[in-house]
């Protein structure tokens, strides 16, 4: 394999894993986990030279970046596996489809700040379609209408980016993974227009949230291990394939 293949090879890996890390970040960024780029996406153009990454904070995002991979490695791996291990394939498209579901609050929201209000009712369709007919979103029912094919997901991180607000310096924020301090704005606002989750959660019992937020990740695990296992095993430096790979991924997803 030349250079150039190697290199080709390796930013397709972690590009398929900062979207996956991204999209658990917003809503998760909270249903990208299961939205996927198509080839052309993912490859882009590789004569474009990468833009540099503002990393000020590099020492104390390494250090975040190793306490994750701890973390992803002794527990999420085994969490995932379990979870695959006694839930039927059936089960799991529907959890995840259930999930995704639930985060339309946000990715209205993304569309409405952007001006887009075509997008906007397109996702209200969908999200009344698939709550409705889907059986509260466990069946992706208005993927069966041609005009209610689902669009690409739109979140307030992004929103602030159309506005024209720089991205900031890289972070990594323990846990959830790579961000900056554009998108960190924009995930506290994801949090704020989702009702499901606090500070202005509808659900009163902590008992309740705590159980939705668990089975929230235990869904996404098996995707965030899958990427994230693929991208350490084809990376020379995985801190730096996340953070490149994150920074370009989200820049694609605001210029569109």
């Amino acid at each position: 394999m030349s250079q150039r293949s190697y290199y080709k090879r390796l930013f397709l890996q972690y590009c398929a894993f900062a979207l996956t890390l991204c999209v658990s970040l917003s809503t998760g960024l909270a249903e990208g986990v299961y939205d996927y780029l198509s080839e052309e996406e993912l490859y882009g153009d590789f004569e474009e030279e990468l833009t540099v990454v503002r990393d000020p904070l590099e020492s104390v995002n390494r250090l975040t970046f190793k306490f994750n991979d701890f973390i992803y490695m002794n527990v999420v791996k085994h969490v995932a596996e379990g979870y695959q291990k006694v839930t039927p394939d059936a089960v799991e498209r529907g959890a995840s489809n259930f999930f995704k579901n639930l985060g339309y609050p946000v990715r209205l929201m993304g569309n409405l700040l952007q001006g887009r209000m075509k997008g906007g009712w397109l996702e209200t369709e969908r999200f009344v379609v698939n709550t409705t007919l889907g059986v509260v979103g466990v069946f992706p029912a208005a993927n069966r209408f041609e005009r209610l094919q689902p669009l690409k997901s739109e979140d307030i991180g992004q929103a602030l980016g159309a506005w024209g607000i720089g991205e900031g310096p890289y972070l990594v924020l323990p846990l959830l993974g790579p961000s900056n301090v554009r998108d960190l704005f924009g995930l506290v606002g994801d949090r704020a227009v989702n009702p499901l989750k606090e500070p202005y959660s509808v659900i009163g019992d902590s008992r309740v949230r705590t159980a939705y937020s668990v089975t929230n990740f235990v869904v996404k695990s098996p995707t965030l291990m899958r990427t994230y296992s693929q991208m350490k095993d084809g990376a020379v430096d995985p801190y730096s394939s996340m953070k490149n790979g994150y920074s370009q991924m989200r820049r694609g997803m605001i210029e569109e």
